[in-house]
């Protein structure tokens, strides 16, 4: 395993002007979150990708700001926004593809409180599959976050995932287990061996996210716990702008990790 940061831990800043920072940090694993729309278009990304050749980064994963939306684009009953969903995702993929991305980091559905018939069960993992598969076919894999505000709060969501599209990864989030009132060991049991992605972070008895080694969190256990499901990915930082006041604190953060995992 190895440490990252995500960019999105210094958001609003632009994504070319985070780069050099997290290269000045002496980190090389990134996952680049990008903000909007003109950000997927080549012009932008090749730039981006230029930029991480330069310094030497590994973009681990790209995570995109229509997160906020996927229920919407992709898993209403509206079957035409569906189709345009999947292949405005496409772009996604092949975005992250350019910038020698793995994974894109997926949220999903809001929770909304109601549960799936049949019928919208069975269309919403055909949706799953097609994403998979035209992920696949750019060399790129979905991962399907935990997210405090979506059904993949619940472990138990997650598990019938697991069953029904087995091409489909995950991505744990330990800030967001905390945020849904949950324990991160409970995604590691639902979908350990299917993680891919890890983003970290710290907590205490009254904040769910906190710069790693500032709060509670008990690292030598949760390591452990990822490599007996064979996870042997990275562990990317993502923490909040708040959470910290000037660049440094994550370079010590880096160094609280690496002395469970190398940088």
């Amino acid at each position: 395993m190895r440490i990252g940061i995500s960019t999105a831990c210094f958001y609003p800043q632009p994504v070319e002007e985070i780069l050099p920072v997290l290269a000045g940090l002496g980190v090389h694993a990134v996952e680049i979150f990008f903000n909007t729309e003109s950000e997927f278009e080549p012009h932008f990304y090749e730039q981006i990708g230029a930029q991480v050749k330069s310094y030497g980064l590994d973009v681990v994963s790209v995570h995109p700001y229509t997160s906020l939306m996927e229920g919407m684009l992709l898993f209403s009953d509206y079957k035409r926004r569906t189709e345009d969903g999947l292949m405005q995702y496409q772009r996604y993929f092949e975005c992250a593809a350019a910038l020698g991305a793995r994974f894109l980091t997926f949220h999903g559905e809001r929770d909304m409180g109601h549960q799936d018939d049949a019928a919208r069960w069975a269309r919403k993992c055909e949706v799953y599959r097609r994403l998979c598969g035209i992920a696949s076919a750019c060399g790129i894999t979905l991962a399907q976050e935990n997210v405090a505000w979506c059904r993949s709060r619940d472990p138990d969501f997650l598990r019938a995932l697991y069953c029904a599209v087995p091409e489909l990864r995950y991505t744990l989030d330990i800030k967001q287990a905390r945020r849904a009132g949950r324990n991160w060991k409970e995604f590691i049991d639902a979908v350990g061996d299917r993680i891919v992605n890890v983003h970290i972070s710290d907590f205490s008895a009254d904040q769910s996210c906190l710069l790693p080694g500032t709060g509670c969190m008990d690292y030598a256990d949760f390591f452990s716990r990822l490599r007996a499901v064979g996870y042997d990915g990275h562990t990317l930082i993502e923490v909040y702008r708040n959470n910290f006041t000037k660049a440094e604190e994550l370079a010590r953060a880096v160094r609280v990790l690496s002395r469970f995992a190398p940088v």
